[in-house]
C-alpha cells in the first residue's frame, strides 16, 4: 500500500504543480496530430515559464531522468517509472502518466539540448542538419517560439560538434562566438539572453546557411576541402567570398604540407592510440623541428601574398594554421567531410 500511495502521490503532485487547471484526462485521449499539438503546447508553456531561476521544463524532466544524454535513470528512480508501481495505478492514471512522460521527455531533450526525433516531436524529416529544409521552415514559422529557440540552440551545438570533427576551426569558433549585430549581444543559452526568440533563431540559421553556402561554393570551384579550410584559417573566420590571392597562399601551404608534413611522425616512430605525452622523445623532437619549418613557411607565404598585419605570429589565424599542420603530421589529412 505504501508503494501505491507513493506512486499516486507523486503523480498527483506533478499534476497539481505543473498542470494545474489542465484537463489531462481529456488530453490523454488525444491521438496523432492532435496529441502532438497538445504536447508541443505544454512543452512551450513549461519552457517559457519560470519558477525562481529554474525552468519548469527542467524541473519536470528532472523528476524522471538525469541531465545525461539518453534520459538515464537517476540512482533512485521515480516510482512512476517502475512497472511494479505502475500496475497499482488505475487505467486513467496510467493514461495521464503516459502523456506526462511524453511531455517530460521532450522537455528533457530540449532543455538539456540533446538531439531528439524530429519526426516524433514535430512531424518533419528526422535530420538535424543544415540541409533539412523542413526543419528550417518549422523553426522560422512555428508558433512555439521557445521550442524553436531551444531547438536552434541545439542545432548550433550540433553544428559546432560537426565542425570540430571536420577540423573546421574558423566555422567552429564562428558559431561558438556568434554575435547578433541587430541586438548587439552574443548568442548565449536561451535562458540567458534578451534576444527575442524569433531573432535568436534567425541569427543561428542565417549563419549556418552562410557557412553551408561558402562550403558548397568551394565544392563548386573544385577546391580541395583542405584548401578551403586553409583559406578560411588565413582569414581567421568564414569570409563572404573566396579571395584569389588568399587561395594562392592556401594552395602553396597545402602543397608544402602534403609534401613535407603528411604523416611524417608515423615514420619517426609515432605510436597510434598512445597519448602525446607518452610518445617517444624522438617523436616530440621531430614534431618540434617540422612545425618550426612550417612556421617559417607560413612567414614566407605571408610575405609573398599577404598585406602587412595578416597572419602575424601571435594571431588566431597563425594558431589555426599551426594546429592544421599538427593534424597533418599525425596523418589526419584529406579526410574532411561536412556531410
Amino acid at each position: 500500500m505504501e508503494q501505491e500511495k507513493s506512486a499516486r502521490e507523486i503523480l498527483a503532485y506533478i499534476e497539481r504543480n505543473l498542470f494545474k487547471g489542465i484537463d489531462l484526462d481529456k488530453a490523454s485521449r488525444l491521438e496523432g496530430e492532435e496529441r502532438r499539438t497538445y504536447r508541443l503546447s505544454q512543452v512551450e508553456r513549461l519552457l517559457a515559464e519560470k519558477h525562481g531561476s529554474v525552468a519548469l521544463a527542467v524541473y519536470l524532466s528532472d523528476m524522471f531522468w538525469t541531465a545525461d544524454e539518453g534520459r538515464k535513470l537517476p540512482e533512485h528512480p521515480n516510482p512512476l517509472l517502475s512497472l511494479k508501481d505502475q500496475q497499482m495505478l488505475t487505467k486513467e492514471e496510467m493514461d495521464r502518466l503516459r502523456l506526462i512522460l511524453e511531455i517530460a521527455g521532450l522537455c528533457h531533450d530540449l532543455s538539456q539540448h540533446f538531439v531528439f526525433d524530429l519526426t516524433e516531436a514535430f512531424g518533419i524529416k528526422n535530420r538535424f542538419w543544415i540541409d533539412n529544409k523542413q526543419l528550417f521552415e518549422w523553426l522560422t514559422t512555428t508558433e512555439y517560439e521557445w521550442i524553436a529557440m531551444h531547438t536552434a540552440f541545439l542545432l548550433r551545438k550540433h553544428a559546432i560538434n560537426v565542425f570540430i570533427d571536420s577540423y573546421y576551426q574558423p566555422a567552429q569558433d564562428g558559431m561558438a562566438e556568434l554575435f547578433s549585430r541587430e541586438h548587439r549581444e552574443l548568442i548565449r543559452h536561451p535562458d540567458n539572453t534578451e534576444i527575442p526568440p524569433r531573432d535568436y533563431v534567425k541569427t543561428i540559421l542565417n549563419e549556418l546557411l552562410r557557412i553551408d553556402r561558402h562550403w558548397k561554393r568551394g565544392h563548386k570551384l573544385k577546391l580541395d576541402p583542405e584548401v578551403v579550410i586553409l583559406h578560411d584559417e588565413i582569414y581567421g573566420l568564414i569570409p563572404l567570398q573566396f579571395d584569389k590571392v588568399i587561395l594562392q597562399a592556401a594552395q602553396e601551404l597545402y602543397d608544402y604540407m602534403d609534401a613535407e608534413l603528411q604523416g611524417k611522425l608515423l615514420a619517426k616512430g609515432l605510436r597510434p592510440n598512445v597519448m602525446w605525452r607518452n610518445q617517444p622523445k624522438s617523436v616530440h623532437r621531430a614534431a618540434d623541428e617540422l612545425l618550426g619549418h612550417f612556421a617559417e613557411k607560413v612567414r614566407e607565404v605571408r610575405s609573398k601574398y599577404l598585406a602587412k598585419g595578416w597572419v602575424e605570429d601571435v594571431s588566431l589565424a597563425f594558431g589555426y594554421l599551426m594546429a592544421h599542420a599538427e593534424r597533418c603530421l599525425l596523418g589526419n589529412w584529406r579526410n574532411v567531410s561536412m556531410y
